[in-house]
């Protein structure tokens, strides 16, 4: 298929990973394909730090009336490209307005958020089937193209100035790289239904801590109150960086952990696309449609709670989920992972 391809990233960085796959299928089914993938801020950024021989467009959604000047403004400048082929990989309206903008002439997603008539191909709404990753949700639209075999596992190989980078992070903040690294993600930006307790991520780094183990404390802005929490805690305190790396710097210390520990968050998304073995714990949300498709992951979960999964942003009644994961069985699983 010699076809100019837009593909538009979803907003965030764990929905970016789990979008690899929709990449990837496209540029080894369609090799002939000129594949352009067009993302927002941070998530350009992810697919700029990877190994990946498709070109990037990156761009800034603003707000209110810079919001919509800047989708008019990327849609006309997108008209230049004349690309053949969108593929909408966020439900949003606002994704779809800037491929009809774009003049691009087949526009394929799904039919979700009113946004049906601008679509060319619309495929029907499966946000709500039960049990469907959303790997497999992004991957509907490949199929719907006639790609059936298509490799369904993200995976994320970072290029080598990236890892360069994270290695003079490393020898900056006087870590040998003999030492074993553990990675620790204690926020998650959906909000506190998703948020183990730090008290909790405190005791089971206290729990872990031995000679030649150092602990990573990654997180975006918004989050350092949680981390200042845990290094309270602990006998120890440990590198604390939540707020103080831009994306690509933290993809490069995530893939120099021998474990790291998260909730269901972005970052949970990039261990698992690294391969790195991970414990990632879920509350509010389902493992079934998000859980990291790595071999080398322990997902814990408490199935025993009624009220899981809700996918409330903030919970009734406290948090008993998160209460009911405790220090003990997330300590031992880490440990686990550690001596394997």
């Amino acid at each position: 298929m010699n076809k100019r391809i837009l593909i538009v990233a979803p907003n965030w960085i764990g929905d970016a990973v789990l979008s690899l796959p929709v990449v990837d299928g496209c540029a080894r089914y369609w090799p002939e394909a000129d594949l352009t993938v067009l993302a927002r801020g941070g998530v350009a950024a992810l697919f700029e730090a990877s190994e990946s021989a498709e070109r990037i467009v990156g761009y800034q959604r603003g707000g209110g009336a810079h919001r919509i000047g800047n989708l008019l403004g990327l849609g006309w400048k997108l008209r230049r490209e004349r690309f053949n082929l969108a593929l909408l990989l966020p439900n949003s309206l606002s994704s779809a307005i800037v491929a009809w903008l774009a003049g691009v002439p087949e526009r394929l997603g799904y039919s979700t958020d009113g946004r049906g008539w601008l679509l060319t191909h619309r495929l029907r709404d499966r946000r709500k089937e039960r049990g469907l990753h959303q790997v497999d949700y992004y991957l509907g639209l490949l199929h719907s193209l006639g790609a059936a075999q298509v490799d369904r596992i993200p995976r994320l190989q970072l290029k080598a100035k990236c890892i360069e980078m994270g290695l003079t992070l490393l020898s900056d903040m006087g870590i040998d790289k003999r030492e074993l690294l553990i990675g620790v993600h204690p926020g998650a930006a959906y909000g506190e239904t998703k948020r183990w307790f730090p008290e909790r991520f405190g005791a089971v780094l206290r729990r872990l801590q031995k000679s030649g183990r150092r602990f990573l404390l990654l997180g975006g802005p918004g989050e350092e109150l949680i981390a200042q929490q845990i290094s309270m805690i602990m006998d120890h305190p440990p590198i604390d960086l939540v707020g103080k790396t831009t994306v690509a710097e933290a993809l490069a210390l995530v893939s120099m952990c021998a474990l790291f520990l998260s909730n269901d968050s972005g970052l949970m998304h990039v261990a698992a696309a690294l391969n790195i073995p991970q414990v990632a714990l879920f509350g509010s949300t389902d493992p079934q449609k998000t859980a990291p498709l790595n071999n080398k992951a322990v997902v814990i979960h408490p199935k025993h709670v009624s009220c899981t999964p809700c996918f409330m942003r903030s919970c009734p009644e406290d948090l008993e989920c998160m209460k009911a994961i405790t220090v003990d069985e997330v300590a031992t699983a880490a440990e686990q992972l550690l001596t394997i």
